[in-house]
């Protein structure tokens, strides 16, 4: 997608179940080479203090048992940083899906469109969240380009 000054594009992130919208939003400011970045939406519906930067590449992930995986982008996310308003050393990385989850008759159907995985400063891994990608929930309606996920980062 090619992204101008004026506009971002904006996603929301589903449980797995897709029965609940999360608060945050992932908002692309910056697709340029092969390199996405912008910020995780954390203030106008999670009432947190800051928004928490995320910057990551075009990827393609393979089906190896993971829940979610294809074309997309995958970021890292300073979310744990900006809930704790402090330097944590934890690590959160997302891949998130270049298309919304489809829905039928207002239910998600087909595979999940993203799916993080957390870690601490000394390595251990402390597991992985998933779900459903949709323009509608938390990114709707806030000022943004909402209704167009990262799909393939410009060249």
């Amino acid at each position: 997608m090619v992204l101008g000054c004026s506009f971002a594009s904006a996603q929301s992130f589903w449980n797995s179940a897709g029965t609940f919208a999360y608060c945050n939003y992932f908002v692309t400011t910056t697709n340029n080479g092969g390199v996405g970045a912008g910020y995780d939406e954390l203030t106008a519906v999670c009432g947190y203090r800051y928004n928490s930067a995320i910057v990551g590449f075009d990827a393609t992930t393979a089906n190896l048992g993971q829940p979610a995986f294809g074309k997309g982008v995958i970021v890292g996310d300073a979310i744990f940083d900006a809930e704790a308003d402090a330097y944590t050393g934890f690590q959160w990385t997302a891949w998130v899906s270049d298309k919304v989850s489809k829905q039928k008759h207002g239910h998600f159907s087909g595979p999940y469109g993203w799916i993080g995985v957390a870690a601490s400063f000394g390595g251990t891994y402390f597991g992985d969240n998933y779900g459903y990608l949709s323009a509608s929930g938390a990114a709707a309606g806030h000022g943004t380009y909402a209704g167009n996920p990262p799909e393939k980062l410009r060249k």
